[in-house]
């Protein structure tokens, strides 16, 4: 008998071998050019085939993931206990929200749990959707690194991403330091009206290159705008910490769960430029204490690898099938 009882519309079997044997991922043909219309019709293919498995897990895409939903919402029939992850929910206008708010509502109803990168999220999104609290779950992100890289110090300070960026506030912290800095950023808008000065450099590379960046740095910068409501950065900051880098976050709640402030990186607070300063100050005045965070950090972010990311992913859902699937059917 299979051991795979979890279908999924999640990457990863490649990368870990827990998910490879628990679940089953279908390859679909692309469908249409459109998106939203090859995202529904990859939905309705993964619909029917949840009959042959015990428990659905979703995270391939917020319209492949909202269109499954809504299929099983609307077929009460077979209904197989959902996981979801990668829940990255922001706010929006009062109109929009009230409408995301009624549509999270009507599906929570099929959904067993929802899976956070973030502790804080458990609380914020169960009062920001009116979503039961106890169907929220926490499971650490994982390391992303899949290329090997040399790792070095060129004594640069390295800060990176696209979106949910502070930007400002790490430019305020660095003006007028002896330091050199470098933020990888592609997206104009998250740079367009900062005033650079002479010692910070905006480039644009790729994601080959972003990596090679970090791991040449000698200080890594995660500045979040910590005012949203979904906590980002995980991703970067573990890569940061398994290449043994000292790390900064200014979002203390994204980095809640992965960092003890002081032990193996820093959390100040999001949009203090003075605090922020302060610490950039003590890793550069303070070599060996540099050095003892990234050190410490690698050690962490070792036992955050793909593999242990997925196989809680996996032991979750499995529980969540035995726990769930009888009072979620009405005809198996």
């Amino acid at each position: 008998m299979s051991e795979q009882l979890i279908l999924t519309n999640h990457a990863g079997a490649d990368r870990s071998r827990t998910w490879e044997r628990t679940s089953f991922r279908p390859q679909f043909e692309r469908f249409s050019a459109v998106e939203i219309i090859d995202n529904c019709y990859k939905a309705f293919q993964l619909f029917r085939l949840r009959k042959e498995y015990q428990v659905v897990v979703l995270g391939g895409g917020a319209q492949y993931d909202l269109f499954y939903l809504i299929l099983q919402r609307l077929w009460p029939l077979h209904v197989r206990p959902v996981v979801k992850i990668d829940c990255l929910w922001y706010r929006a206008s009062p109109l929009r929200h009230f409408c995301k708010k009624m549509l999270f509502r009507c599906l929570d109803r099929v959904v067993a749990r929802y899976v956070v990168w973030c502790q804080r999220e458990i609380d914020d999104y169960s009062q920001a959707f009116d979503l039961p609290e106890s169907k929220f779950i926490f499971i650490p992100y994982h390391t992303t690194i899949d290329d090997i890289f040399e790792i070095k110090d060129r004594g640069y300070l390295f800060s990176g991403g696209n979106f949910a960026r502070d930007y400002q506030t790490l430019v305020e912290a660095v003006r007028g330091l002896a330091l050199q800095v470098i933020i990888a950023c592609t997206n104009s808008r998250a740079v367009e009206q900062l005033d650079l000065p002479d010692n910070v450099t905006v480039v644009g590379v790729s994601d080959l290159e972003f990596r090679k960046l970090m791991a040449e740095s000698g200080i890594n910068v995660l500045a979040l705008d910590s005012s949203l409501l979904h906590s980002g950065g995980q991703q970067t900051f573990l890569n940061a910490m398994a290449m043994g880098k000292p790390v900064i976050v200014t979002d203390p709640e994204a980095g809640r769960g992965y960092i003890e402030n002081g032990v193996d990186g820093i959390l100040v607070p999001g949009g203090d430029h003075r605090s922020l300063r302060v610490a950039l100050l003590s890793l550069i005045d303070d070599p060996e204490y540099a050095a003892r965070l990234g050190t410490r950090a690698r050690e962490k972010a070792q036992q955050m690898d793909t593999e242990s990311h997925l196989a809680a992913i996996s032991d979750l859902a499995l529980g969540a099938s035995i726990q769930t699937v009888n009072s979620l059917n009405p005809a198996v």
